[in-house]
This record gives C-alpha cells, sequence and structure tokens, in this order.
C-alpha cells in the first residue's frame, strides 16, 4: 500500500507519522514544494527577526524521516488524475502514483479582489517563500500598511517594527482583533499598539492599492476616502484552503475539500486533513 500525502504541514507530518506507527509496511510519501523538511510555521517571526536559525525550527532532526522510512518529495502538485490515482508535477518531474491520498495542502492568504493587490511590494506572510519575498520587499521603504489584525498582522508589525519601519494597521473592528478578544484584551492591544508608535486606523478597510508608476505599490486609499502614502502592503486579512490545484480533479470542495467524519472524500481513497 503506498500513501501520499500532499504537504508537510502540522497535518501533513502528524498523519504520516501516525500511519508509520499504525502501519509499519506501508509506503508512505509526504510531498511539499515549500521546504525539503518540516519546519514550525509559527518561527517565521523569530527568523526574520534573527532569534533563530531555520534549521531550529525544525521540530525533527533530518535523518528522522529516513529512519521511520517516510520519503520526502520536493515537488509542487498541479494535477490529480483520481481514476488513474496519478500525481502530476510541474516541469519535468515524472508523475507519482498512490493508492490512498491524503491533501493536507494547507492555506495561502486571503486576497479580496482589491484594485492592485498583485503590485510589488504586496504579499501576505504564510511560508517560507513569503518571508524570503519580505527580505526583499522591505529594503529601503519609509512606510507600511498591514491590512487586517489578528496573530499573523500583529506579528508582521512587530517584525517590520523590529527593523525600524514605520508601520500602520488598518483594521475593521472598533478595537484590535475584537471579534476574538473580550473588549478590555482588544483595547489594551490597541493601547500597546499606540505607545509603540505604530498607526492605528480602526473601522476602515482596504478599497485601493495604487501602483507608484514602477509596478510597485506607492499608496493605499481606505474605504473612507484617506491616502496613505506606502512602499508595502502586508495582507493579513486571514488565509484560505490552498486548494486551487483541485480544481480539474474532480474531488468535491467547498471552504474547503469536503469530507465526512472519518476525514474521507467522496472520491475512493482521498483524504483531506486540516484545520
Amino acid at each position: 500500500m503506498h500513501v501520499a500525502i500532499i504537504g508537510n504541514g502540522i497535518a501533513g507530518v502528524t498523519t504520516a507519522i501516525r500511519l508509520r506507527e499504525n502501519c509499519p509496511d506501508w509506503d508512505i510519501t509526504m510531498i511539499s514544494g515549500e521546504t525539503d523538511h518540516h519546519y514550525s510555521r509559527p518561527a517565521l517571526m523569530y527568523i526574520f527577526m534573527g532569534h533563530m536559525r531555520y534549521e531550529d525550527t525544525k521540530p525533527y532532526e533530518d535523518r528522522f524521516w529516513e529512519k521511520h522510512r517516510i520519503d520526502l518529495m520536493r515537488a509542487w502538485v498541479t494535477e490529480i488524475d483520481t481514476e488513474k490515482k496519478l500525481l502530476h508535477f510541474g516541469g519535468q518531474t515524472q508523475p507519482l502514483g498512490y493508492d490512498k491520498l491524503v491533501i493536507a495542502s494547507g492555506s495561502e492568504s486571503n486576497k479580496f479582489g482589491w484594485p492592485g493587490q498583485d503590485l510589488g511590494g504586496v504579499q501576505g506572510l504564510y511560508n517560507i517563500q513569503d518571508l524570503e519575498l519580505l527580505y526583499k520587499n522591505i529594503q529601503d521603504i519609509k512606510q507600511a500598511v498591514i491590512v487586517g489584525g489578528g496573530l499573523i498582522g500583529i506579528e508582521l508589525g512587530e517584525m517590520l517594527h523590529a527593523r525600524n519601519v514605520p508601520v500602520t494597521f488598518l483594521i475593521r473592528e472598533v478595537n484590535f482583533w475584537d471579534n476574538v478578544l473580550p473588549k478590555e484584551e482588544a483595547m489594551m492591544v490597541n493601547r500597546i499598539i499606540e505607545e509603540d508608535h505604530l498607526g492605528l486606523v480602526r473601522e476602515t478597510e482596504l478599497k485601493e492599492i495604487h501602483d507608484d508608476g514602477n509596478g510597485r505599490v506607492g499608496a493605499v486609499t481606505t474605504s473612507t476616502g484617506e491616502r496613505i502614502e506606502c512602499q508595502f502592503v502586508g495582507l493579513t486579512a486571514g488565509v484560505h484552503p490552498n486548494i486551487g490545484f483541485l480544481k480539474e480533479s474532480g474531488i468535491p470542495t467547498g471552504r474547503g475539500v469536503l469530507v465526512d467524519w472519518s476525514l474521507r472524500s467522496e472520491v475512493p481513497d482521498v483524504f483531506a486533513v486540516g484545520d
């Protein structure tokens, strides 16, 4: 029996380890185009701030995977043929067959069709590739705008603040993350943000991101008509499931891959895990 797992985040890794514990004779392949090895995503901030190295964020030593006979494949899945049970990849990589498939492809940053959202200097923060892009995007910038609050937004704000980049938050709520935090705690976060001399524009939304004339962000306009000059925009208004590559697969999706209580999809031998 060969099980292919798409994704090497916590859901995919946990699946692989539990399968190995319960099915010692099965072949297991974990596939990711992001990194060679599983790492802790919340640690991206600490890598950027110099508190940790990438190798320090890996919960398992590199030899762990070979020891437990979990094959690692560095590739992006571009197409799934569920009838022939084949995974296809970009480039010259040969298709990979499977007997059972687990989709654990995680999430990607939300974009809501804002004009200018694909300009240079506009990005989310979810994976290693985003972190590498961030290093490039904040060189010689004078002002950053972060759209949305929550954990990723506040982390990105702290990361930029540590590099002495002025930051302005745009949030829809009256207080920071008050749809999750109690009012008193949300107000406390407001106060800390403002005491650290970060901008906080409340009860507003992003309306448009403006081109500086060179294909990069030069300013944003809010829903209240305010224009804020900036050279970087962080999109941290939540995430959505990374399932775009499933469009032609016939695997039913909604807000994510549709599964039953056993994590089984309607397509035979296809499962999905994640939050």
